[in-house]
């Protein structure tokens, strides 16, 4: 359970970086959701997966506009 954004944007990049490494050409997203993601302890809605791939870059990580924001 995330407690702030921040520790919520580590959970979804840590489930992506999960599902990349996952994912192949012949394997549907419903059978890593349900099969191979809680071999890993990740236990997530197929949903949820669809909304995690579906986040903007920015959503992702927002320290990159606060940078970007300190330079103007």
């Amino acid at each position: 359970m995330a407690y702030n954004n921040k520790n919520h944007l580590k959970h979804v990049a840590h489930v992506l970086s999960v599902y990349k490494e996952l994912k192949e050409a012949d394997i549907p997203d419903t059978r890593i959701v349900k099969k191979r993601l809680p071999e890993r302890n990740i236990h997530i809605s197929y949903r949820t997966l669809m909304y995690y791939k579906g986040m903007k870059p920015s959503e992702l990580n927002p320290e990159q506009l606060n940078l970007f924001a300190q330079a103007v």
